[in-house]
């Protein structure tokens, strides 16, 4: 019974990691993408 509530926070813990990890990469790639755009857009040329 205790190996299993182990078991549980253990899994439930790497799921968290993973999630946080994941949101962290997405957030990278959009804030590249956000400056690249901004530094294409801004580069003394009007639109």
């Amino acid at each position: 019974d205790v190996l299993l509530l182990q078991l549980t926070n253990t899994s439930a813990y790497y799921m968290y990691f993973l999630l946080l990890v994941k949101s962290e990469v997405y957030f990278a790639i959009i804030a590249v993408c956000l400056l690249r755009r901004t530094a294409v857009c801004c580069n003394g040329e009007r639109p």
